[in-house]
């Protein structure tokens, strides 16, 4: 794989942030096409490790995905340029709002344009759903944390909680259940090593 320039990182997550409407749960449409689909930087399975740790840290979520994923292509100085890249686009915007927020908050047409948008952000939404259900929710382990966790928020239980909750059954299943049953569940090609590899030691 030919090495990504840093000035080609910044451009992807430049573009990346000028459409990141509804935050960082909107970030990972946005990556599987660019970084995993036509980059072929990161796989599927490592944005999606990447989303979830990025949860479990302190800092903005689609700024943690932007660094972890910016240093997997080019190191430190691609976490640095896919940060700026990511962020740029909202200070910008936010700088101009400012200066003209009073002017424009009251035309209708303004109000129409973020209705719209609300409608984009929870089909975007929708996605990263469905993309990390596709890789973290295989079996009954996985299937029980998440009811668990949806009971949870529906009880208005602090998420806070709900992510160190869910970390934690994590530990346990690492420590109770061998590591050969969930690449078994994975399709991924490392996990899918690691099957041929233990069925080969079985025989």
């Amino acid at each position: 794989m030919q090495k990504i320039s840093l000035l080609k990182l910044f451009w992807i997550f430049f573009k990346i942030g000028m459409v990141l409407f509804g935050g960082g749960y909107a970030i990972l449409p946005f990556l599987k096409a660019e970084m995993v689909d036509k980059e072929k930087i990161c796989t599927m399975e490592e944005v999606t490790n990447y989303y979830a740790l990025s949860q479990c840290i302190p800092g903005l979520v689609a700024g943690n995905v932007s660094m972890f994923s910016g240093y997997k292509a080019r190191g430190i100085a691609g976490a640095l340029a896919a940060l700026t890249g990511v962020c740029l686009p909202a200070y910008l915007a936010i700088v101009i709002v400012f200066a003209f927020i009073n002017a424009i908050m009251g035309y209708p047409f303004i109000q129409n344009i973020f209705e719209v948008l609300d409608i984009a952000v929870c089909i975007l939404i929708l996605l990263t759903v469905l993309e990390l259900w596709t890789f973290s929710i295989f079996d009954k382990f996985t299937s029980f944390i998440f009811i668990a966790a949806l009971i949870a928020s529906i009880a208005n239980v602090s998420p806070f909680l709900i992510v160190i909750s869910a970390g934690l059954l994590g530990l346990v299943r690492h420590f109770i259940f061998p590591k050969s049953r969930a690449a078994k569940s994975c399709s991924c090609s490392e996990c899918t090593d690691i099957q041929s590899k233990g069925d080969m030691t079985d025989e």
